[in-house]
């Protein structure tokens, strides 16, 4: 959901227990003085990176649809490992399925135990059509999923993939928060602000 800055910095106001109408200016380390309003501004992407990157999947469902163009590096199309390129803005691949796949991905990361299952010669042990696995991977060309695996030969595409971006104020000067976390999101921007303001946010 599309949330204005302005209302953002107005309920991070009331968080702190700021009067609306007071415009005092802080003195920060290495920015001068800034009003309490240019600080929250400057913290609102943060504070919603830091909330929505743990939330559950099903919370940021539905995603932004990924279009693009798979790879094959066994040189066969369609079978073995496809390698899917990820969107520059994306923080979280929330689905991905191929069309030769019975179900939805199941996604790991490259640090996950399980990724070296992935390449063993041995048939049933990595991910396949009944039990896909996608890799988050960082490669020098940036960001990839390394699908496991396909084998219904030329023709397998993809069936379904979506990704959240990272959050961004736009143009119209919004940013998209899911609803059910916005609250935390005004807490957490909150506790950035406050520690800014050189406030001890920990609990005593």
């Amino acid at each position: 959901m599309k949330y204005p800055v302005r209302k953002i910095i107005r309920d991070t106001r009331v968080s702190l227990d700021f009067n609306q109408e007071e415009t005092p200016l802080f003195e920060t380390c290495g920015a001068g003085n800034l009003t309490l309003d240019d600080i929250i501004r400057s913290k609102v992407e943060m504070a919603t990176r830091n909330v929505v990157q743990h939330l559950d999947n099903l919370l940021l469902a539905p995603g932004t649809p990924i279009r693009t163009t798979l790879a094959w590096p066994g040189g066969t199309p369609g079978v073995g490992m496809a390698v899917m390129p990820l969107p520059l803005d994306c923080m979280r691949l929330l689905c991905v399925q191929l069309s030769d796949w019975n179900r939805p991905a199941r996604i790991i990361t490259e640090d996950d135990p399980e990724y070296q299952w992935q390449h063993t010669p041995f048939p049933g042990v990595g991910g396949n059509p009944d039990r896909p696995v996608a890799v988050i991977c960082q490669r020098p060309t940036g960001w990839v999923a390394e699908l496991f695996s396909s084998t219904a030969g030329r023709g397998v595409v993809i069936e379904k993939a979506q990704y959240h971006p990272i959050p961004r104020i736009t143009e119209d000067d919004c940013i998209n928060i899911p609803s059910m976390a916005y609250d935390d999101v005004v807490r957490q921007l909150a506790s950035l602000t406050a520690e800014t303001l050189g406030y001890n946010t920990e609990k005593q």
